[in-house]
Order: structure tokens, then C-alpha cells, then sequence
């Protein structure tokens, strides 16, 4: 008989609390934008209105997918294709979380901050998922627009508004992704071509997707630069850690051209973990510590 507590680890597995905050982190530097930190209260809602959104378009990816999981080593055991979970139930609980973060987002951190989650939801979703991933092998980068969305949810929570800063941090989160996830699909390459999704590795081979992942890594160092002059968002601090790391990866995706092995891309997918959490916790430091 299936107890509690193994209910609650299903919905865990469902909803993802981890991934979704590696999204919420991305938020954080934006909310510290101003001369001044913003109210407690404001972070706290901005950060679980759009935790909860996240969590629920995770949850509605998986209802979407779940036949194409089912023919996948590294999905075929999530909650849905192995019948552990109702789809129904998850339908419930997956809108009632939209539903509770965007009016969250709405009532505590304003009309832009809700509507910029709402999209990101309805993108990821319905145009990604449903359209972009079994259609093109441009959806990782498509993609990315929904998945980078955080930091205007912050600034919009901040100022009402959105500007070059924003979209600065914005940026970063974008350009970060595609070499993040193709790096994932190197490494799972047998699992996605069984499950005929035609992403960049499977449609034009590991070599042209390594040389994108270059391309965009670079351009990933080069905006965090730009973030540190000339926007003036951070200072040596995040520019230390940040940019070193960042040319390390870049470093280990051009060895990827010379030996493309199945665990060097999986050691770059969680190398470039790594450094999201690295540079928007050395970013986040430097906002508060300038504020202080």
C-alpha cells in the first residue's frame, strides 16, 4: 500500500523543487538591482510565485511527454510513464500551483512580474514542448527564452519595468542553456534519437553541436563582462569568479572536439551547474554587500 510519505517523494520527483531553484537563483540578482534592498516580503513572494510557476510547468512538460519518456533509459522510470502517478492528480495539483504562483506574483510583486511568469509557463509548455522539441533542432535555443525568464520576473517585481539590466541578466541565463543542455544530449544521444526528437546532436552530429556549444560559451564570457563594465552590475568579485570558470568550460569544450566521450559531456553539463550557481551567488554577495 502506497504511504504518505511515498506519495509526497513521487510529487517530489514530478515537480522538481531542485531545478526549479536553480530558476528561482536567477531572480535574486535582479530583486538587488536598486540603491536600496527591497522589503523582505517582496523577495520572499517574488521567489515563491515563481518557484511554484516553475514547478508547474515541469509538471505539465512531463504530462506532455510522457510517451516519448516512456522510450528513454533516463525517463522511462520518471512518475508518469511507469503509471506511479494519476495523471489527473497531477493536472490538479500542477494548476493548482500555477494558479496559486502567478497570483502570488500578481497581488505581491505586480501585473509584469505575473505576466512574464505566465509566459514563460505557456511558452515552455505549449511552444517548446509541444511544437519546437519534436520539430526542430533549433528548440534548445528557441527554448531558452522561457527558461532565462527570471531575471525580468525580478526586475519587473523591483521597478514595474524592465531594462538594459535586466536584459542583461536576462541574456546571461540565455546564452548559458543551449551549451548546458546539449552537453546532456551528447551524453544521452542513444535515449533522444530512440525517442525521435531531432535535436542538434542527432540531426547534424556531435561535431557541429560541439562548435555551437563553443560559439555560445564564448558569448556567455563575454556578457558577463559586459555585465561587469560597462553595466556596472558587479565588480572584481563576480568577475573573478565568473569569467575564470567560465573560460575553464570553454577550455573543456574545445578538448570535446578532439575526444567527444559520453562522460566528458556529462562532466561539462554539471560544470556548467556549477558555474549558474557560482556566478549568480557571486553576483547576489556583491549586490548585498554593496548595499550594505
Amino acid at each position: 500500500m502506497e504511504t504518505t510519505e511515498s506519495r509526497l517523494k513521487l510529487l517530489y520527483q514530478l515537480f522538481k523543487p531542485g531545478l526549479a531553484f536553480s530558476i528561482v537563483v536567477t531572480v535574486v540578482p535582479a530583486l538587488l538591482l536598486e540603491d536600496r534592498i527591497p522589503s523582505l516580503a517582496l523577495i520572499f513572494y517574488t521567489l515563491l510565485g515563481t518557484g511554484l510557476s516553475a514547478m508547474a510547468s515541469f509538471a505539465y512538460n512531463q504530462l506532455l511527454e510522457q510517451h516519448t519518456d516512456a522510450k528513454m533509459k533516463r525517463t522511462a522510470r520518471r512518475v508518469l510513464p511507469s503509471g506511479k502517478l494519476d495523471p489527473i492528480l497531477v493536472h490538479i495539483i500542477g494548476s493548482s500551483l500555477l494558479g496559486a504562483g502567478i497570483l502570488i506574483l500578481y497581488i505581491k510583486s505586480g501585473w509584469l512580474a505575473a505576466a512574464l511568469a505566465l509566459f514563460s509557463f505557456l511558452f515552455y509548455v505549449f511552444i517548446y514542448t509541444l511544437l519546437l522539441k519534436p520539430h526542430t533542432e533549433h528548440s534548445t535555443v528557441l527554448g531558452g527564452i522561457c527558461g532565462a525568464i527570471g531575471p525580468l520576473i525580478g526586475e519587473a517585481a523591483l521597478r514595474g519595468t524592465i531594462t538594459i539590466e535586466g536584459i542583461l541578466l536576462f541574456l546571461l541565463v540565455f546564452l548559458w542553456q543551449p551549451p548546458h543542455f546539449w552537453a546532456l544530449s551528447i551524453f544521452r544521444l542513444d535515449d533522444y534519437r530512440s525517442a525521435g526528437f531531432p535535436l542538434l546532436p542527432v540531426k547534424q552530429g556531435i561535431p557541429v553541436t560541439v562548435q555551437q556549444m563553443i560559439f555560445y560559451q564564448a558569448l556567455l564570457v563575454v556578457a558577463m563582462v559586459l555585465v561587469w563594465f560597462p553595466a556596472d552590475i558587479g565588480s572584481y568579485f563576480y568577475l573573478a569568479l565568473s569569467v575564470p570558470f567560465g573560460l575553464y568550460i570553454l577550455y573543456r569544450m574545445v578538448l570535446l572536439r578532439r575526444e567527444t566521450t559520453p562522460v566528458a559531456a556529462r562532466s561539462i553539463f554539471f560544470l556548467t551547474i556549477f558555474h549558474n550557481i557560482l556566478w549568480h551567488g557571486s553576483l547576489t554577495a556583491e549586490l548585498l554587500l554593496r548595499h550594505w
